[in-house]
């Protein structure tokens, strides 16, 4: 026999009075959601290439322009991709527009040291190139393999090595929420250099890059260690040293799609991209103008109501060339990427990661870039723990990194990174010294 649930009379006489409430306690609900609520916006891979293939109309964005969230419909949502959108559109933002520059390569990039005798296979792996320029100065849209190329310049760009990095990087929850601080340096070495290694028998290695963590205390003094190959088809060498350890133990460099060192990124967004190209489809989706921050006077700051995005930042509106990669493994986290890098410098502006559960936004990250010429006129910020000489980096024409915005939509969480970057020269002997197993558990410098 079944039991019935008796109420009290109170109860029920309060009862109406509350459902003649509840729809205004769902309206107060819905007012206290931040205006700018990544839920209102499309994040879709459907609408990011609605935006790609049929960009909305909008006026001209003029260098000296403070751009705000009242230029949203007239100037922003041309510019700036529609998966970002609610992220980067936020009531008290500032997003100051300059001109549009051309930035010279280095002395002597793409000259008589470059090497010229590689090839590229059907699946548009690039074999047997060592640097010292671009593989594909030319892209042509009807190429089929225009994707493949513009992510291999990328790759092989000039300033992607040979610098000390010191970072810090936040890690944010929504409302701005901090969770962890992280402090380390990245310092990395060009090994390849056209017809010519930075050390002679190392003919097969790309680069090297050992990265050194300073807090948290959990993490502080450990070390992980990695080597890239000019043979594309040939996996990554790493290793990680853990102080408590004493030891170095190799890493398994073909894991590629879990998060980094919990942070809201996996090893393959490095840059857009940093996975292997025949593990993917690849189609050209042409060129797009979008606003970058591909020359910031300094470090810029965090806003919106997570401080999730740069503030007050300065931005340029650039020609990028559009990529969708498709990964072709069953198991891999993402249905769709698609990349803009940029036409002249080809480094990645922005990049968006699709769910392969439900095509929805997974995760997004945005770059932070200064021309190597301009740190003597308008040096960045210092790192909080060390101090630099910027004046090294002038002369070298190159790209330095400055930061990144990584954001995990589905957790939701973000990952924010300044970074202090110098360039660095390192002879032979000292890179053999430094790139070493010993060094690892030395650490002598």
């Amino acid at each position: 026999m079944k039991k019935c649930i008796k109420f009290p009379p109170t109860y029920l006489n309060q009862l109406p009075g509350f459902l003649t409430t509840l729809p205004l306690l769902m309206a107060a609900t819905l007012l206290w959601l931040p205006a700018n609520s990544n839920a209102s916006e499309d994040q879709s891979y459907q609408a990011l290439r609605d935006w790609i293939d049929n960009p909305p109309t909008g006026t001209q964005a003029s260098p000296g322009q403070h751009l705000t969230s009242g230029d949203r419909e007239a100037v922003l949502e041309a510019l700036i991709p529609q998966s970002a959108w609610g992220y980067y559109f936020f009531d008290d933002m500032d997003m100051e527009i300059t001109a549009t520059r051309n930035y010279p390569v280095p002395d002597g990039w793409g000259g008589e040291d470059m090497d010229t005798d590689f090839a590229v296979d059907e699946a548009g792996t690039l074999l047997d190139f060592t640097g010292g320029g671009y593989p594909f100065p030319d892209i042509s849209p009807d190429d089929p393999k225009a994707g493949q190329k513009v992510v291999q310049n990328m790759l092989w760009r000039p300033g992607a090595n040979d610098y000390d990095m010191p970072m810090v990087t936040w890690l944010r929850s929504e409302g701005g929420k901090l969770d962890r601080v992280m402090e380390y340096t990245s310092t990395n070495a060009t090994y390849a250099r056209g017809k010519e290694s930075l050390v002679p028998g190392y003919e097969e290695v790309k680069s090297k890059q050992v990265m050194e963590f300073r807090s948290p205390r959990d993490m502080a003094g450990a070390k992980d260690m990695s080597i890239r190959y000019v043979d594309h088809h040939k996996e990554n060498s790493g290793w990680l040293y853990m102080p408590a350890q004493r030891k170095p133990r190799r890493t398994l460099a073909s894991e590629r799609t879990g998060e980094l060192m919990g942070m809201d990124m996996i090893r393959e967004d490095s840059m857009g991209f940093g996975g292997k190209t025949y593990e993917n489809n690849w189609t050209y989706l042409g060129k797009r103008k979008v606003l970058a921050t591909i020359n910031v006077s300094t470090n810029p700051e965090f806003g919106g109501p997570s401080q999730w995005v740069p503030h007050k930042a300065r931005w340029e509106v650039r020609d990028a060339h559009v990529i969708l990669i498709e990964p072709k493994a069953d198991n891999h986290p993402y249905s769709h990427r698609i990349v803009f890098i940029d036409a002249e410098t080809y480094w990645t502006h922005w990049m968006f990661a699709f769910d392969k559960q439900d095509d929805q936004l997974l995760r997004m990250n945005q770059h932070f870039l200064k021309y190597s010429e301009d740190f003597g006129t308008e040096p960045p910020e210092q790192a909080p723990y060390i101090k630099q000489d910027f004046s090294k980096s002038v002369g070298h024409k190159v790209f330095l990194h400055l930061g990144q915005v990584d954001i995990n939509a589905k957790k939701p969480h973000a990952t924010l990174t300044h970074c202090y970057t110098n360039k660095r020269e390192f002879t032979a002997a000292r890179a053999k010294q430094f790139y070493s197993l010993r060094n690892m558990i030395s650490g002598r410098r």
